[in-house]
């Protein structure tokens, strides 16, 4: 399978999907785009899904499916993996697609309405599109050795996500406020006060199946990022530890790996 440059917009990866015969997955991405099934909308809509791929030389009219063999092979891929990480960063989603029985990966990053594809190897770690999609890269890393980490009521930290900007500002602004939480309160405000996230999925599309195996919550700092400590949250607090860049990239690129493994 070849995947390196295939980019499709939402609405031609659900009609691609339904030419493969995934038509419930296609049905879900139709009804997030609004679509209301009208015949005469969906006659306008395969129309135009078809020209647009056949415009960028993704059909075949000699396949039973009418779609280029590569495509229709990235699809089942897509469709059959079992194991997935998502990583997601404000409107920033990138899926890491597991491959069985394949030291590759199929990478899905969706931007714009777009879905853009390609193959990556296991053997490079996951360290550099880490770094890259949660823009970290190129940060000069600090030294966070000597950084405490930030300790956090439960409903402290409920109450952040529900706040206002503009309070949230005032507090940011408030000389009282020490360095360390006020670093920690800007960047969670400049990232629309919610954590970035890396998601480790099972899912299995014909049995209807999703379960979320864990969730690692991050936030982008200036020169590092910091991690959201769940250890003691049955305790009703929770910790906001520094790491850096690098080290936490590689945590990440570990964890993933051995996702992976345990299939």
């Amino acid at each position: 399978m070849e995947a390196t440059g295939i980019s499709l917009a939402t609405n031609e990866l659900a009609s691609a999907l339904a030419l493969c015969g995934y038509e419930s997955m296609a049905s879900q991405i139709l009804n997030s785009l609004d679509f209301n099934g009208e015949t005469g909308e969906l006659d306008r809509f395969i129309e135009d899904t078809g020209l647009s791929l056949k415009s960028k030389g993704l059909l075949d009219e000699s396949r039973s499916s009418t779609l280029a063999a590569g495509l229709e092979d990235l699809l089942h891929v897509l469709v059959q993996s079992k194991r997935k990480a998502r990583c997601i960063k404000k409107d920033r989603v990138l899926f890491i697609h597991f491959i069985k029985g394949d030291t590759r990966t199929l990478l899905q990053e969706i931007r714009n309405n777009t879905h853009f594809f390609s193959i990556y190897s296991m053997e490079k770690g996951f360290e550099p599109i880490l770094l890259n999609h949660y823009e970290l890269a190129g940060k000069s890393e600090q030294a966070v050795n000597n950084l405490p980490a930030l300790q956090l009521s439960e409903a402290i930290y409920d109450q952040l996500h529900q706040m206002e900007p503009d309070v949230l500002e005032t507090m940011i602004n408030d000389e009282k406020i020490e360095g360390l939480l006020k670093q920690f309160l800007s960047d969670f405000k400049n990232n629309e006060q919610e954590f970035a996230n890396v998601s480790l999925m099972e899912m299995d599309y014909a049995k209807d199946y999703m379960e979320m195996k864990q969730v690692i919550f991050l936030l982008p700092s200036v020169n590092f990022v910091w991690h959201l400590d769940y250890d003691r949250i049955q305790e009703k607090e929770v910790f906001v530890v520094p790491s850096s860049a690098e080290e936490y990239s590689k945590r990440l690129s570990d964890a993933i790996a051995l996702f992976f493994e345990e299939l």
